[in-house]
């Protein structure tokens, strides 16, 4: 199942960097994983809506589905999806829609609803011109419903990671061709429900690797670092480490050590990955916060390859009692403070708040950092610079984003959604300047826990997972034709 040839896109020429490139391993399409690379941008070039489109031009085109959640490109007639999985999207729903974290009593209604719910984790296969839509249910395992994901993979099939099952699936049949039970975290049955996998990158070689953890209590029980062969699904390496619900951020070098970020629940993390082990990197380590000083545990990081520094935010589980914090790290352990210190995310913000999604950014071209507060309503850019300050580029008090952005740098786009007046909409700015190009309705009545994507066909797609509502959908915003 070979990779088609197609014309080179996606990311700058390689030979100016001095990693392997942020895609290696990857299928070549312009989305293959969560946040489209292993230095997990959000970022790529070449791709959506045309630099020159008019909101005119704008068309909506909508299907059904349960939950979606995580999107990806493969083919040039291929979008994948995946969803099903409702456990704690109702709460991050609601706190958005409301302005006000749900506590006490609500929360927990929320949590007994999500695990009361029946939904079934599924692959989909969408068609961009029809909307036709193909699912494949992922109906093995018997841990927590928490969303998982998938993997566009250079060998040509795609990987999912749900309820502790990883599965490699055929894209053109859209079957199962091999499955395997993912080891639980080390602890009593009860403990075992709570194994969540939902970290799931690859290596230039095109081995898998795959993180888990213990949702309710990272910080006190061991999860896994694993590294799993693509072809049979062999575990090659079982590493058991204190990981948390961040995913993982790759950076693999041309003829030296291959490196794994990773952000717990107090330090932000390096591995170097071998063909044995996972060898945490004690002097690159530093930690970002304490259990007792408001604020809860950090996003994702983002690699600024370019200029060698990592990015992530703290504040990405709901109980914060501070404002949103941004962090910057050297990947130069000389460089490294003996501390890690926050930026301010935003000016105006002087209120707790906290983002189920990760920093998306720009580390090719203009090296900027997007992030948003959907509780506060505000959205941010920053400049980080080669020592790891973080400057300020623009800013807006007027959003209400739910959805996980996405950049086209050499467009100069920036897309994301905003949730007003009953209903959310797809808003494209301008990402130099953060000025507003265009915005479009959608279907969707609810803030989403989706993501959104440039496609290959002049187009974009959002999902709205519309988690306690009814109106799930994946959208597809394209150039109406003559």
């Amino acid at each position: 199942m070979k990779n088609p040839a197609r014309k080179p896109l996606l990311q700058p020429d390689a030979s100016t960097q001095p990693f392997v490139p942020a895609r290696a391993g990857y299928y070549d399409t312009v989305w293959p994983s969560e946040h489209t690379d292993l230095w997990r941008s959000h970022a790529v070039l070449n791709a959506g809506l045309p630099a020159d489109f008019t909101s005119e031009q704008l068309v909506v085109n909508t299907a059904p589905l349960n939950l979606p959640v995580w999107g990806y490109t493969r083919a040039q007639d291929e979008v994948f999806v995946a969803g099903g999985s409702p456990f704690m999207l109702d709460s991050f729903t609601q706190a958005i829609k409301t302005g006000k974290p749900l506590e006490g009593a609500a929360l927990i209604r929320s949590i007994v609803n999500d695990l009361r719910n029946d939904s079934i984790p599924y692959v989909a296969k969408v068609v961009p011109r029809t909307m036709k839509v193909r699912q494949l249910n992922l109906t093995g395992g018997r841990t927590v419903n928490y969303t998982g994901g998938l993997l566009m993979h250079e060998n040509g099939f795609v990987y999912a990671v749900s309820r502790s099952i990883l599965y490699k699936v055929d894209p053109r049949a859209m079957r199962v061709v091999q499955s395997v039970e993912l080891p639980l975290v080390e602890t009593n049955k009860l403990d075992h429900y709570w194994t969540t996998y939902n970290g799931l990158q690859v290596l230039a070689s095109g081995a898998l690797v795959v993180k888990g953890f213990h949702l309710l209590d990272s910080a006190k029980v061991n999860g896994w670092l694993l590294r799993i062969k693509p072809d049979d699904l062999k575990i090659e390496v079982q590493k058991p480490t204190a990981v948390s619900s961040a995913r993982l951020t790759i950076q693999q070098s041309a003829d030296g050590p291959t490196y794994l970020y990773h952000v717990n629940d107090l330090d932000s993390l390096r591995f170097e990955i071998t063909e044995t082990d996972f060898v945490l990197d004690d002097a690159w380590t530093r930690s970002y916060r304490t259990l007792d000083d408001g604020s809860t545990q950090a996003s994702s990081p983002l690699l600024f390859g370019q200029i060698g520094q990592v990015a992530f935010a703290d504040n990405t589980v709901q109980g914060a009692t501070t404002p949103i914090q941004l962090y910057t790290q050297a990947v130069d352990t000389n460089a490294l403070p003996d501390e890690l210190t926050g930026t301010p995310a935003f000016s105006k913000s002087l209120l707790p708040g906290y983002n189920f999604f990760m920093v998306a950014g720009d580390p090719f071209e203009r090296q900027l950092l997007v992030y948003y507060d959907p509780i506060n309503n505000l959205l941010a850019a920053h400049r980080v610079t080669v020592d790891g300050t973080l400057e300020p580029v623009w800013e807006h008090d007027c959003y209400k984003v739910s959805a996980s952005p996405a950049i086209v740098p050499d467009r100069d786009l920036l897309y994301i959604d905003d949730y007003r007046d009953g209903k959310d909409h797809l808003v494209i700015l301008r990402l130099s300047t953060g000025l507003k190009l265009a915005s479009i309705e959608l279907a969707a009545t609810l803030p989403t826990i989706g993501t959104i994507f440039p496609g290959m066909n002049n187009d974009v797609y959002i999902l709205s997972s519309e988690a306690g509502g009814n109106d799930r959908v994946i959208s597809r915003v394209y150039i109406r034709e003559p």
